[in-house]
């Protein structure tokens, strides 16, 4: 399942997707997250993996995608509906937490790479002198943190990219008088 949700925000819109039991719980913290909150409108949607996102406009986008379970997903539907997207200027980023590695989360991997701007993946967490964390509960607390900033700054780059360019349009439209 895909858990969706656009956020909208200066009439600028943040779609934020999850798939996976860890990638859902994250999905809650950044919209229950006070920057989300802000004079922002939230929409959600549960759509299963083979679903395709009707867009019914052509106007570019920001997305922001967490995968967990990778190896269980359906990636080819995400992938081509992310490639779509960015075939009319979208941007769209995905944080991978892998699970389990073997040959089907490999190809899913790879197919992520070819049709997002940008693939995070998020490996086991060492802290300072490389000593790895060894709490799956710690790992997931740091993880959920950095997905939360990460998000933050993505859709805040979308808002301000985004209030910047409509004030240009704006100032280009009145007349100055010195």
């Amino acid at each position: 399942m895909l858990h969706f949700s656009k956020i909208t925000a200066k009439s600028k819109d943040f779609h934020l997707i999850a798939s996976g039991a860890l990638a859902f719980k994250i999905h809650n913290k950044i919209l229950k997250d006070e920057d989300f909150m802000k004079g922002a409108k939230v929409s959600r949607n549960l759509l299963p993996s083979n679903a395709v996102i009707k867009s019914d406009k052509s106007e570019a986008k920001v997305f922001f995608v967490i995968i967990s379970d990778l190896d269980k997903m359906n990636a080819s539907n995400l992938c081509s509906m992310i490639a779509k997207e960015r075939a009319k200027g979208s941007y769209a980023v995905c944080q991978v937490i892998p699970m389990y590695y073997n040959e089907p989360s490999f190809k899913a991997l790879k197919m992520l790479r070819q049709n997002f701007d940008e693939v995070i993946e998020l490996n086991k967490l060492t802290l300072g002198g490389g000593k790895a964390l060894m709490s799956t509960e710690q790992q997931h607390c740091i993880i959920t943190d950095y997905s939360i900033s990460m998000a933050r700054i993505v859709r805040n780059v979308c808002v301000n990219d985004h209030a910047a360019a409509k004030e240009k349009e704006e100032k280009k439209g009145q007349i100055v008088y010195a």
